[in-house]
């Protein structure tokens, strides 16, 4: 049985609390044993007895003291399998063993053996979990044979093949080779599985620092245009993607998307995306132009089950002008004056990204005005639910924008993230983004007398 590695040559592994654990259920044996009615306070007990439990106080003690300066002890693990075995198996032939040679060994003597060989169990299982399947079945023939041994003691060596035999199957010692072959199995396959998990979060954590990569650090600084984003990512790697790029000193382009798919296999499309969309913003395409490269673009890899939604738009500074193309993304909402008595919804009706070859995609225009706030979002906001079921949907991001009037891009962003977050009981279903653009009121010309 080869010791299990540690940290720092020597220093105790402090993620794996289990040596304390065995340490804590040796200790409990050993006054179980001591004083136990039936074993300790109604019977002296033998000094052979006394020892093994000094010898065994003695290995936790250190092992504990071990524990508190951060120390690994030399051949720790093996040292306490030994140690458990010898206590147990001395506590066989102080109470436990009933001599075959004797006609009626006693009820009580049969029900001791019976109970302490069950000891065993626990040392086998320890030794799975710390050797494997090895050791556990090294751990498990050293058991019986201490076993034997405390029997032979106990009948000076008088007992034969057979009756060694007998009280080995009568006492579990099948059970016991099984559950060292089950149990290291079952353990070893619990290891594999947690290698896994770790493997798959460590990277599910590389995705996010890409996805964070991918996503713009900050927003372009313009005097007359107020701009915000906020993301909420419902697990740990999000579908949703934007930016908002200045493509010429007079030109914003913006854009956000949602693709299909979660995880890694969804982040390689998301990455894939937004690589193409950069690419063809800075060639200075239209938005209809933008979507019809992309859908080239990213077309082969999505297919068969996976697509994107998105809504791409250009921004022309001075005059406000607002080209965009919607592909089959939950509509925009243009608010007229910042208020929500008129509202007006950018809509191309042309198909989502990567289901076709030939989408087709067509371009409107509007133009953004002073006051005017531009909202984009993707559909976790409208469709976060409550706990009852119910779904925010446009209707309630409505409500929301109505007590926002005359507020600033990153106040009106940030209050809608709280709002559906807080309408979902604080647990988003599906990755969320707001991204606002506001047009800043013109500013009223002042008379000669300051007014």
């Amino acid at each position: 049985m080869a010791e299990d590695a540690t940290n720092g040559g020597g220093q105790w592994d402090r993620g794996d609390e289990s040596d304390i654990i065995v340490a804590l259920v040796r200790s409990a044996i050993i006054i179980a044993i001591v004083l136990s009615p039936s074993l300790g306070l109604m019977r002296q007990t033998p000094l052979e007895m006394q020892i093994a439990s000094i010898v065994a106080a003695v290995y936790t003690l250190a092992l504990f003291i071990a524990r508190l300066s951060g120390r690994w002890l030399p051949a720790q693990r093996i040292l306490a399998v030994l140690v458990d075995l010898y206590l147990i198996t001395t506590a066989v032939v102080s109470w436990g063993s009933g001599n075959l040679n004797v006609p009626d060994p006693g009820a009580a003597s049969v029900q001791n053996r019976i109970v302490l060989f069950q000891l065993y169990y626990i040392v086998v299982i320890v030794a799975a979990m710390w050797f494997g399947r090895r050791g556990a079945l090294l751990t498990a023939v050293g058991a019986m044979s201490a076993y034997v041994v405390a029997e032979e003691l106990v009948a000076q060596w008088q007992l034969g093949a057979l009756p060694v035999m007998v009280l080995l199957w009568s006492n579990g010692a099948p059970v016991l080779l099984i559950l060292a072959l089950v149990s290291s199995y079952v353990l070893r396959a619990r290891e594999m599985e947690r290698a896994r998990g770790l493997r798959l979060a460590h990277e599910l954590q590389l995705a996010r620092s890409m996805q964070k990569q991918m996503l713009p650090d900050e927003l372009p600084d313009l005097a007359d245009y107020e701009m915000a984003v906020r993301l909420e990512v419902a697990r740990i790697v999000s579908g949703d993607l934007y930016d908002l790029m200045l493509v010429s000193d007079d030109r914003l382009l913006l854009w956000v998307a949602d693709v299909a798919g979660k995880g890694v296999h969804g982040m390689m499309h998301v990455s894939m995306m937004q690589s193409h969309l950069r690419a063809a913003g800075r060639e200075g395409l239209s938005p209809a132009a933008i979507a019809e490269r992309v859908n080239r673009g990213v077309y082969d890899a999505m297919q068969p089950s996976s697509f994107a939604s998105a809504v791409i738009a250009q921004l022309h500074l001075p005059s406000g002008r607002l080209t965009y193309t919607n592909c089959g993304h939950p509509h925009p909402l243009l608010l007229r004056g910042g208020g929500t008595d008129e509202v007006v919804r950018l809509n191309t009706n042309t198909p989502l990204v990567g289901i076709t070859l030939t989408p087709g995609y067509l371009q409107l225009s509007t133009r953004m005005q002073p006051g005017d706030v531009l909202v984009l979002t993707t559909d976790g906001v409208q469709e976060a639910r409550e706990p009852g079921g119910g779904m925010f949907g446009e209707e309630g991001l409505l409500q929301v924008l109505a007590e926002l009037k005359g507020a600033s891009a990153p106040v009106i962003a940030t209050t809608i993230m709280q709002t559906i977050r807080a309408y979902s009981g604080g647990d988003l279903r599906d990755d969320a983004v707001v991204a606002v653009v506001r047009r800043k009121p013109e500013r009223q010309p002042t008379t000669a007398d300051g007014s």
